[in-house]
């Protein structure tokens, strides 16, 4: 998966960001953010949308692990990359 999401950064152009959820399990001490993001493709100009979700573990006021998941399917086909 790293490698094949290596150019992402140099492919899409992030203009914003949306749709935020946040939900909490204090017991846990887990936060897990939902969000939208959108930009455009850098070769192209074609718009580009994606949703995110973010775990994170805290202790205290410290990140002690965090976990990113995009939907594949939407950045593999805005790269041109999906079959």
């Amino acid at each position: 998966m790293a490698e094949l999401y290596r150019g992402y950064g140099d492919a899409i152009v992030l203009e914003g960001a949306g749709e935020l959820a946040v939900h909490h399990d204090r017991e846990q001490s887990v936060v897990v953010l939902e969000y939208s993001v959108h930009g455009r493709l850098v070769a192209t100009g074609r718009p580009y949308q994606n949703r995110f979700v973010s775990i994170v573990t805290v202790d205290g006021v410290t990140v002690t692990r965090r976990r990113d998941h995009l939907d594949s399917f939407a950045a593999a086909e805005a790269l041109g990359i999906a079959s």
